[in-house]
């Protein structure tokens, strides 16, 4: 922390440390241009993350900016280190009582400074200044009067996003796409010599955007946030679900302890304190955890910036690091093991309630924690009935999670009904208008559901269901599905890549005339299934064919799903099972004894799947980890 002076120290004085009020020592300062003593902010970076572990970044003391740490994985207590120093004000601490010229100071002249130019970190006097100001190296240089110095913000300015990391005087000029890492001239020669492609940084952000690769990465990381958002608000509802559940029980058990003595009055206290004290630890707990997901949610934020920045800047070499530096953030928290608690407070009652005497409550007081880990892992999962509903004559083929915890159920007969059910599978709604519904997809606020017997297909709003147009395609047209607003829809001996408003971009031929359902990964491999060949075929945009999957063990292979690991998933209804391959056609695991599935869907978000089998049961599964089952904490 810097040490006290004897002058007087005015608010606006920039030399002064805003946490200490003395003057800086070892200024440091972060993005948000504000600069602290080292100290200083090493000790409020460490205050403000002992609530919280794994902790991402901080606010600046001043601005409350979001500043991710680059030390994420690290110590706080070292995350002061990597914000660079302040060498200006540092200077001018340093030489409060000796501001010569520096230039002059070369040549032995002692001319009293005037002005400093933070370019060049330099005090200079009347004539260098005036020369400084008229030679072309230094004509963008920034100038300013000593006098007026120490009542603005200095900061120097940022040239580091096209410094190479390894020759800090050399500028970035290339891209080794082997690495994934800007580099100078001189790596490129040394480091990166017998890297196979290793591009300039024009050529490398062209590759990068049209490639789409800075889309990959921002819909990974939007896919991301909603997570960590959606964690965070069952969370916080769960805090909420707790206090009622501890209402609920002390209110249950009232009147057992209105009847009860003296003695009953004494178990009440102990009862309710427990119920309490558990509901505080819980609580805390939970709000630590709110706490993590806010500051894992501003860190995507600031990669989801930096992506955003990077596609839109026209500098290759901010774009460049501006992407590599959100992207390994990114990578950085990606790896981190984030997991979703949850708590319940349990009070069961014991059969021995009467025997008072004997009992030092009447019920066991128990705070249920599990986990449910942020990355969805169909490896190590354990699927839990806990729905069932039949579809009365049903020919059900297909369904989609709807906005706000509904559920679209497709009925596949002629004028076969729409079903539409709520969060607690109570049917909601019925639309029977169409002639033989068979497959929907979702594009923004709008459902595009296929019509095989008019070979359309029809538009709706998802808020209301009412119709808004209808799209004739003049084939035979079953599955449907869609990637970042374009259609692909399965036509038995083709696959058809069509825009929203029904015109045909591309055409898939395939083998056979029994591909009824198609998928499209987030990474665009275009999945399908052959019912009667028994193959699951990938493609990729152009139509060649990256992998086919065929097992004895997969009969009849019906709907795909993908998830956000962009596994794949394929319902055998002859083989009663669900098949689960990687994106490079891998299997993954086989899903067994679920009778004649026709569709697995997935949420995600809810930790639910649902499940046609036998064309007429709709059966909803929760999922478990199998590595994080919940557990009982007791606390007393």
């Amino acid at each position: 922390m810097a040490t006290s002076l004897s002058e007087t120290l005015t608010v606006n004085d920039t030399t002064v440390c805003s946490i200490c009020f003395e003057k800086f020592k070892t200024p440091r300062y972060l993005p948000c241009k504000h600069s602290f003593c080292h100290e200083c902010l090493s000790s409020y970076i460490v205050s403000q993350c002992k609530s919280t572990e794994p902790r991402l970044g901080f606010h600046c003391p001043l601005c409350r900016e979001y500043i991710p740490s680059d030390g994420a994985s690290g110590k706080p207590e070292d995350w002061a280190g990597l914000f660079p120093r302040n060498d200006i004000l540092q200077k001018m601490i340093d030489k409060l009582d000796n501001q010569l010229c520096e230039p002059c100071l070369r040549d032995n002249d002692h001319e009293e400074a005037l002005n400093y130019c933070l370019q060049c970190n330099e005090y200079l006097c009347k004539l260098c200044t005036k020369c400084h100001k008229k030679s072309m190296a230094s004509l963008d240089h920034r100038i300013f009067k000593i006098s007026e110095m120490e009542s603005i913000e200095i900061v120097p300015k940022l040239e580091v996003a096209n410094i190479c990391h390894e020759h800090q005087n050399e500028k970035v000029q290339l891209y080794c796409h082997d690495h994934e890492q800007p580099c100078c001239a001189l790596c490129g020669g040394t480091e990166h010599r017998k890297c196979e492609k290793v591009d300039t940084l024009e050529n490398a952000v062209r590759f990068l955007k049209e490639s789409r690769e800075m889309d990959s990465i921002l819909n990974k990381i939007k896919t991301f946030k909603k997570r960590l958002l959606n964690a965070k608000t069952r969370q916080e509802k769960n805090v909420s679900e707790i206090e009622s559940t501890v209402d609920e029980n002390i209110a249950k058990n009232e009147k057992i302890f209105l009847d009860l003595a003296e003695r009953l009055d004494q178990m009440k206290t102990v009862y309710t304190d427990e119920m309490c004290s558990n509901l505080k630890k819980g609580k805390a707990k939970l709000q630590s955890g709110i706490e993590k997901f806010e500051d894992a949610l501003l860190y995507v934020s600031y990669c989801e910036s930096g992506i955003e920045q990077a596609k839109g800047s026209e500098n290759v070499s901010e774009a460049m690091v501006k992407f590599i530096t959100a992207k390994e953030k990114f990578q950085k928290i990606s790896n981190l093991e984030l997991k979703e608690m949850y708590f319940k407070i349990c009070a069961v009652e014991s059969p021995r309630w009467r025997k008072f005497m004997e009992l030092k409550n009447i019920a066991e007081v128990e705070l249920v924690e599990s986990f449910r880990p942020l990355d969805f892992d169909i490896r190590n999962t354990e699927l839990t009935k806990c729905k069932e509903i039949t579809i009365k004559d049903g020919m059900v083929y297909n369904g989609l999670f709807l906005p706000e915890k509904r559920f679209l159920i497709i009925d596949y007969k002629h004028n076969g009904p729409c079903l539409m059910y709520d969060e607690n599978w109570e049917r909601i709604h019925v639309n029977d208008s169409l002639g033989k519904p068979y497959d929907a997809t979702r594009i923004r606020d709008e459902l595009y559901i296929t019509d095989v017997s008019a070979k359309t297909i029809q538009v709706f709003a998802i808020a209301d269901f009412q119709k808004l147009r209808s799209i004739d395609m003049h084939h035979l047209i079953y599955g449907i599905t869609n990637l970042n607003d374009i259609l692909y829809i399965a036509c038995g001996d083709k696959i058809l890549k069509v825009d929203s408003r029904g015109q045909v971009l591309q055409t898939y031929n395939l083998d056979g005339k029994n591909t009824d359902h198609v998928i499209v990964t987030n990474s665009g491999l275009i999945v399908c299934s052959n019912w009667c060949l028994n193959t699951v075929t990938a493609m990729c945009d152009k139509g060649q064919v990256v992998w086919e999957y065929k097992s004895p063990d997969l009969k009849y292979p019906q709907e795909l799903e993908t998830d956000s690991c962009e596994n794949i998933y394929v319902t055998g209804a002859h083989s009663n099972n669900v098949h689960v391959l990687s994106s490079s056609g891998d299997k993954i695991r086989v899903i067994e004894d679920i009778l004649s599935p026709y569709f697995f869907k997935i949420n995600e978000d809810e930790g639910i799947i649902c499940v046609c089998s036998e064309m007429k049961k709709i059966i909803v599964y929760q999922i478990a980890s199998v590595v994080d089952t919940p557990r009982k904490k007791e606390y007393h």
